[in-house]
C-alpha cells in the first residue's frame, strides 16, 4: 500500500508539471502580423527579412510541422527582441545613405485570441549622397596602361545615394583586376567614411595595397597516385600553359585549373602560386595532382530528362585515359534505358511502354590547335520506340569547346559538325485510294556553332543572373520514302533533297526578391525556327523539329504531346502525326514564370506558370493556339541534384479552346518528376 502511495503521489506531481507547461505554452503569443509604416525605399519583405522578429507561418505550413518535416513551427512574440530589430533596422537605413533615419515602434496584443501584431514607424528622413572628394588611395604607382580602366572600375556615382555594397562591390571588382593583370598580392585594406551631416555628403576613402607586378617563373610538378608514371611533365606543363616571363594572371590558374582536370587524368588537382618561391618580381606555379588508374571499367544507373520525360536506365562504360598519349581519353558507353516510366500503365503496356538501348563511342582531345580548344569525336546508334513507332538513330558528331574569357559578354563557344540517319516504319497510310505502307529514311548533314552568354551565381539554384544560348546550323536534308502498298506488294521509292537553316534562342533570367537568397523568381524564353532554303519543311526529320510539352516544357502536357495539327507535305496524315507523335513543328514558341522558395537548406518550392506550343509554319502562329499550364512543384535539393515533383493543371488548353474553369479542374492534373530544375 505505502509504494501505491509514492507511485499515485508521483503520478500526481507528473501531471501538475505536465499541466503547467501546457498552460505556460497556451500562454505564448503568435506574432501574427508585422507592419511597417513610412518605408519608401525599402520594400516591408526587405525589411521583415533582416528581423530577429517573425511572424507565424500561414496555418497550413503550422499544420504541416505538426506530423511531417516539411511545414515550419508557430512563432511568438518576445518584447525583447524589438530592440535587436531596432539596430538591424538602422544599419540597413545607414549603409544604404539614411543616417538620420528615426526608428520606433508599438505592438498590440489581443489575450483573447493570443495573438499580437507588431508595427515599426520608419522616417527615413533626407539621404545621403556621396561627396566629391570620395577617392582611392594605394594605386600611385599603377602601371600607366591600366590607369583608365582601373578608374572605369572604380568610378564613384558623386551625387547619388551612398549605399556602402555599392562601394564594396567596386573594390572587390577592382582587386580581381588588379590579381589578373599581374599584381598578385594587391588587396583592399579598408574604407573610411566621413559623414557631413549638414550638407547630407559622405565622402568615402579606400586604402588598397598594390605590391609588386609579378611574372611566371616555371612550373613545379608534384605527381602522386597509381598512374603518375604514365602521365609525363611535360604533358602537364603544356596544359596547364604558364610560360615563363608572361604576366602572372590569377584567372588563367583557374582555367589550368579546369582543363587538367577536364582531361580525367586526376582524381585531384591543385594549381596555385607558390608564393614562399618567389624571387624578385617571378613567382612559380605549383600543379599537385593524385593521378589514378588509366583504365576504368564501370557499372550504372541513371535517371535523366532527356526527350523531357523522366527515364530510369543501367549501362556500363569502360574509359581509357591518355590513349596514345596527349591526354587522349576514349568512352565506349552501352545503356539500356525506360523512357517516361512516370506514364507506364502496367495494364496497357503495349501502347505505354517506351524502352531504348544506345551504344556509344567518343574519343576526346583536351586541346586541339591550341590549349584553349578542345574537341570531342562521338559516334552513336540508338534503337528506341515512342508511341508504337520504332526508331534507329545513329550517326557521328564532332563537337568542339573554346575556351572564352570569363568576364565578356560571350563566355560559351562550341562549333559542331553531325551526320544524323534516321530511319522508321509508318502504319498503313491512306493517300488517294490506296493503302500504303512507308519506311522513311534520312540523312541530316549539319554544320552548326552554340554561342551562349551566363553569369549566375550557382549551377544548382541560381538566385541572379543570366543564361543565354543561341544555336544556329545549317543542314543538308536528304530523304527517302519506301512505299509498299498493302495489296499487291508493289513498291516505289522517292528521294528529296533540301537545305535548311535551324535557329534555337533560349533565354533564363533571375531575380533574388529576397535578402537571405532563398526567394527566387525565374524567367525563361525560348524559340526556336527552321527556315528553308530548298525544299519543302517536311525533309526535315522528325528528330530534328521542335516538340513540347513534357517536365522541361510545357509541364501541363506530357512529352511530344504539343505538336501541330496541320498537315505538313504529301505523305503524313495530320491524324497519324496526332495518334503517334511522330513530328513535331518548325516553329516553336515556350516560356516559363516561376516563383522559386527554399524553406529549408534541402527542401524547397515553387509556382509556376508554363506556356507554349508548336506550329507548322511562322505564318500558321496564332494566340488562341498557346497552350497555358500552371502549377506548383516541390523540390528536393540533394548534394547531387535537384529533384522535383510538380503539380500542373491545364489552364487553358488549345486543343478544345476552353479555360480550366469551363471544366473538371483534377481532369486537368499532370504531374512530373525530374531531376534539376526546369530551366
Amino acid at each position: 500500500m505505502k509504494y501505491f502511495f509514492y507511485l499515485f503521489a508521483f503520478s500526481v506531481f507528473i501531471f501538475l508539471v505536465c499541466t503547467e507547461i501546457h498552460a505556460q505554452q497556451d500562454d505564448r503569443i503568435e506574432l501574427t502580423s508585422i507592419n511597417f509604416v513610412g518605408n519608401n525605399s525599402f520594400s516591408s519583405s526587405d525589411l521583415e527579412e533582416i528581423l530577429q522578429s517573425k511572424e507565424t507561418p500561414w496555418w497550413f505550413w503550422k499544420f504541416l510541422d505538426s506530423f511531417t518535416p516539411l511545414g515550419s513551427p508557430p512563432n511568438y512574440f518576445d518584447s525583447t527582441t524589438i530592440t535587436l530589430d531596432l539596430i538591424s533596422l538602422k544599419s540597413l537605413y545607414a549603409v544604404n545613405g539614411f543616417f538620420k533615419a528615426d526608428i520606433s515602434y508599438k505592438y498590440e496584443i489581443d489575450s483573447l485570441d493570443k495573438t499580437a501584431e507588431l508595427t515599426y514607424f520608419i522616417n527615413e528622413r533626407d539621404m545621403h549622397l556621396i561627396g566629391n572628394d570620395t577617392k582611392a588611395y594605394g594605386l600611385e604607382n599603377l602601371y600607366r596602361e591600366y590607369v583608365d580602366e582601373v578608374n572605369s572600375i572604380i568610378k564613384y556615382p558623386v551625387g547619388e545615394r551612398f549605399i556602402q555594397s555599392r562601394i564594396q562591390t567596386m573594390n572587390e571588382e577592382l582587386i580581381i583586376y588588379l590579381n589578373d593583370h599581374g599584381y598578385m598580392l594587391a588587396k583592399y585594406d579598408s574604407t573610411v567614411i566621413r559623414i557631413d551631416t549638414t550638407i547630407n555628403r559622405v565622402n568615402a576613402y579606400t586604402y588598397f595595397t598594390l605590391g609588386k607586378r609579378y611574372f611566371y617563373s616555371g612550373v613545379k610538378i608534384e605527381k602522386s597516385g597509381v598512374g603518375k608514371d604514365l602521365v609525363s611533365d611535360e604533358l602537364i606543363k603544356y596544359l596547364s600553359d604558364f610560360n615563363p616571363g608572361e604576366l602572372y594572371r590569377e584567372n588563367e590558374i583557374s582555367k589550368s585549373r579546369v582543363r587538367l582536370a577536364r582531361t580525367g587524368l586526376f582524381t585531384s588537382v591543385n594549381v596555385r602560386n607558390d608564393v614562399k618561391d618567389t624571387t624578385g618580381n617571378r613567382v612559380p606555379i605549383s600543379v599537385t595532382g593524385n593521378i589514378g588508374t588509366l583504365n576504368e571499367l564501370s557499372p550504372e544507373v541513371f535517371g535523366d530528362n532527356e526527350l523531357n520525360t523522366f527515364n530510369l536506365g543501367v549501362g556500363t562504360s569502360y574509359i581509357r585515359k591518355n590513349l596514345f598519349g596527349d591526354a587522349r581519353k576514349l568512352t565506349l558507353r552501352a545503356r539500356f534505358r525506360l523512357n517516361d516510366i512516370a506514364n507506364v500503365d502496367v495494364g496497357n503496356l503495349n501502347e505505354t511502354f517506351q524502352s531504348e538501348i544506345e551504344l556509344t563511342g567518343s574519343v576526346e582531345q583536351p586541346f586541339l590547335f591550341s590549349r584553349r580548344i578542345s574537341g570531342k569525336l562521338e559516334g552513336y546508334l540508338k534503337s528506341y520506340n515512342i508511341s508504337l513507332i520504332d526508331y534507329i538513330n545513329y550517326g557521328v558528331e564532332f563537337t568542339s569547346t573554346v575556351d572564352m574569357p570569363s568576364y565578356t559578354f560571350v563566355n560559351l563557344f562550341n562549333p559542331f559538325i553531325r551526320f544524323d540517319r534516321l530511319s522508321y516504319d509508318l502504319p498503313n497510310l491512306v493517300v488517294d485510294t490506296l493503302t500504303l505502307t512507308a519506311s522513311p529514311r534520312s540523312l541530316t548533314s549539319s554544320i552548326g556553332t552554340e554561342i551562349g552568354s551566363t553569369n549566375t551565381d550557382d549551377f544548382f539554384y541560381p538566385t541572379q543572373g543570366r543564361t543565354i544560348s543561341l544555336i544556329t546550323e545549317l543542314s543538308s536534308a536528304n530523304v527517302k520514302y519506301d512505299f509498299t502498298d498493302a495489296n499487291t506488294g508493289l513498291t516505289v521509292d522517292t528521294t528529296n533533297h533540301g537545305y535548311y537553316l535551324k535557329f534555337q534562342l533560349t533565354l533564363g533570367f533571375y531575380f533574388s526578391v529576397s535578402n537571405d537568397h532563398r526567394t527566387v523568381f525565374g524567367i525563361k524564353a525560348k524559340s526556336g525556327y527552321i527556315s528553308m532554303l530548298s525544299g519543302d519543311p517536311s525533309l526535315v526529320a522528325p528528330n530534328q523539329t521542335f516538340f513540347a510539352g513534357g517536365s522541361n516544357s510545357v509541364r501541363g502536357w506530357q512529352s511530344r504531346e504539343l505538336v501541330p495539327a496541320n498537315k505538313i507535305g504529301n505523305f503524313l496524315p495530320s491524324a497519324l502525326n496526332e495518334q503517334y507523335r511522330i513530328r513535331g513543328g518548325i516553329f516553336l514558341l515556350e516560356g516559363s514564370f516561376e516563383y522559386r522558395r527554399k524553406f529549408e537548406d534541402d527542401l524547397g518550392f515553387a509556382v509556376f506558370v508554363d506556356y507554349g506550343n508548336t506550329w507548322n509554319a511562322l505564318q500558321d502562329f496564332r494566340y488562341d493556339q498557346v497552350a497555358v499550364a500552371t502549377g506548383l512543384g516541390l523540390r528536393y535539393y540533394s548534394p547531387i541534384a535537384p529533384f522535383r515533383l510538380d503539380f500542373v493543371f491545364k489552364f487553358y488548353d488549345p486543343a478544345d479552346k476552353k479555360f480550366i474553369f469551363d471544366k473538371k479542374v483534377f481532369n486537368t492534373l499532370v504531374f512530373h518528376f525530374g531531376i534539376g530544375e526546369a530551366f
